[in-house]
């Protein structure tokens, strides 16, 4: 070690924290070395550890799982979307539409209607559900007096179709 009597010169300050640095650095790996410890954390220290991801089983498989009784799986949801909507006191569809894929809609508040082509008017209360098939006419909105706010999922990946204007008649079951 170099002792200094007095200031050291700039330059052989930089050497001694060099030098400090550099015996820092080297006892690090040499305790990686003895205790069997990777150092390859070096330069990384904030960041986090990945996460262990647990093996899943294959998709589809039904298999026997942990917290069910008999065999079961999970299924692909590619392609599949959530939305929510709220609609206003008397808001629906301007048109009748239809999606390729199906559809399933919740009620979370408020009161909200939906009908299938050919069929009655549904009437959805908070915690409702409602199926449209695939491929089928059908509207959805509030009721008349009472905003209504939904959730919905499309089954798979889907475009959608508008088709005529839904008059007011068919609106209020009137026709």
């Amino acid at each position: 070690m170099i002792h200094f009597r007095g200031n050291p010169e700039p330059e052989e300050v930089s050497v001694l924290r060099t030098g400090r640095i550099g015996h820092a650095v080297a006892a690090i790996v040499c305790l990686g070395f003895v205790f069997g410890v990777s150092v390859d954390w070096i330069g990384h220290a904030q960041q986090p550890a990945a996460p262990a991801v647990a093996a899943q089983p294959p998709t589809g498989i039904p298999i026997e799982a942990a917290g069910f009784v008999g065999k079961t799986a999970t299924l692909e949801t590619t392609g599949y979307s959530v939305g929510r909507r709220i609609f206003a006191p008397g808001s629906h569809n301007a048109t009748w539409h239809m999606h390729t894929a199906g559809q399933l809609i919740f009620a979370e508040s408020g009161h909200g209607r939906f009908q299938i082509k050919g069929q009655p008017i549904h009437e959805l209360a908070p915690g409702d559900s409602g199926y449209i098939p695939p491929g089928v006419m059908h509207w959805h909105g509030s009721v008349p007096n009472e905003s209504f706010t939904m959730t919905f999922i499309t089954m798979g990946a889907s475009t959608t179709s508008q088709g005529e204007a839904l008059t007011e008649d068919v609106y209020l079951g009137r026709k």
